[in-house]
């Protein structure tokens, strides 16, 4: 009998360099699995990878139906199939001996909940208070939970520790952007206050460009070098050639290149936004600033010198021991197959 019988969003085949975070997340899971010498069995829950939606849901249920008896726990991983697919599993863990969790990725599961009415509201009460174990992204949302299923968890946007670093060099104003390119990232803003700095400041911009009003040219002509879409597994030597990361967001969840950012040992300048004040620690880790305020951004950014980054830079590296993704992975498999709820906390 298998350990684990996990589900979740797989890379595309069509196209392996669409991922989502969701994907990004559940695949880092199975490499550490592996990693680990763990006994599972796998159900790929990403709908473009079947013949369709409906074949997808028929398909993935059919392989749950067969694999159940020959596991210990069945673990799903998902944004926002949860809804279809958990009902499905709960009902499996009926079976003697076998254990259920859900992890649900992103931070509007609270939202949903409180939202929802009727039917729907009956559906995610039945979810959340009768899987075994429920894994949140958030501290806050774990907190919230917390009444509805006592076996509620945090399991925080992880990653893998790099080999790499940020060198041991002299602080040189270089700041960078690794994002979708939108002003809701907060574009516009670090465009404004590029034109408040002089040419000893460096600030660098990647990623998909997601609004037709930016380009190449619009960024070369304020004085930012726009290097395009990088590959995930590049992301960790684009930082470690700066020393800052820009994030000043107007909307996010646990943003992963945050992590990233920590794991080679760059601070982070983002938004008091309240998954992003779980993650950045206010003068320690890096600054905050008020989402749309090109002042405080500006305020932000000359207030690092050479002193100021090296303090933070060192204790952002100290805290990605809290995202590694093999310490939490080792902590996930310890509730869900020692049942050790002590480890909820994730500390």
């Amino acid at each position: 009998m298998a350990d684990l019988l996990v589900m979740g969003p797989c890379e595309s085949r069509s196209n392996p360099g669409n991922t989502g975070g969701a994907v990004v997340l559940f695949t880092n899971l199975l490499q550490e699995l592996d990693r680990a010498g763990v006994d599972y069995l796998l159900i790929d829950t990403r709908k473009e990878n079947y013949r369709g939606t409906l074949h997808a849901y028929f398909s993935i249920l059919g392989q749950l139906f067969i694999r159940q008896f020959r596991v210990r726990h069945i673990s799903l991983h998902s944004s926002r199939d949860y809804q279809v697919l958990a009902p499905f599993v709960i009902a499996a863990g009926l079976l003697p001996g076998r254990s259920t969790s859900l992890r649900k990725f992103g931070g509007e599961a609270w939202d949903t909940y409180s939202n929802a009415s009727g039917m729907k509201k009956r559906l995610l009460h039945f979810i959340f208070s009768r899987v075994d174990f429920l894994f949140l992204e958030m501290r806050h949302l774990v907190q919230r939970f917390g009444d509805l299923n006592p076996r509620c968890c945090w399991f925080p946007n992880v990653r893998r520790r790099p080999a790499i670093r940020r060198p041991d060099r002299p602080f040189a104003r270089r700041f960078v952007f690794i994002g979708h390119v939108m002003p809701e990232k907060g574009i516009d803003e670090i465009v404004a206050v590029r034109q408040m700095l002089g040419d000893d400041y460096q600030f660098d911009i990647y990623g998909i460009i997601r609004d037709e009003r930016y380009s190449e040219d619009y960024f070369r002509e304020r004085g930012i070098a726009f290097g395009g879409a990088i590959a995930p597994d590049a992301v960790a030597g684009v930082l470690a050639d700066h020393d800052v990361l820009l994030l000043p967001s107007y909307k996010e969840g646990y943003p992963g290149v945050i992590i990233e950012a920590y794991s080679v040992g760059l601070p982070v300048i983002s938004t008091q936004l309240r998954g992003v004040q779980e993650i950045v620690e206010e003068g320690v880790t890096g600054l905050l600033v008020a989402p749309g305020n090109v002042e405080q951004l500006y305020a932000a950014i000359t207030r690092f010198d050479a002193e100021e980054h090296d303090r933070m830079a060192a204790a952002a590296l100290r805290k990605f021991d809290l995202f590694d993704s093999q310490r939490q992975t080792a902590r996930f498999l310890d509730i869900v197959l020692a049942g050790n709820r002590s480890r909820c906390s994730g500390d």
